[in-house]
């Protein structure tokens, strides 16, 4: 046999055998983070920043979806959403998150 027929067979053996050693994929569930937390960590990071930002909207779909389990808290908090929104200094944006933090 010729050497370029031995090649194209070895290069043809190849493509059928492929890399046959894998294992079957292992599946894997991310975390489950609750309403609260989500809206803990986003207030976290505008209460270290100073700044409001597109965590805001994150903080306040969170706390939306605290309505069905603590209906009262989710809506004073929802308030305090719009109030953080309207703060002008970052005095004031890392007071209001902050004192947010502590009511979840």
């Amino acid at each position: 046999m010729s050497f370029p027929r031995i090649a194209v067979m070895l290069l043809t053996l190849g493509l059928f055998v492929g890399c046959s050693g894998r294992s079957a994929p292992i599946p894997v569930t991310p975390p489950q983070q609750t309403s609260a937390a989500a809206a803990k960590a986003a207030l976290k990071e505008i209460a270290d920043s100073g700044q409001v930002g597109s965590q805001l909207m994150t903080v306040r779909e969170n706390v939306e979806k605290l309505k069905g389990s603590d209906p009262a808290k989710a809506d004073a908090l929802l308030k305090e959403v719009d109030e953080l929104g309207a703060a002008r200094t970052p005095d004031a944006v890392k007071a209001k998150a902050k004192a947010m933090m502590d009511k979840l």
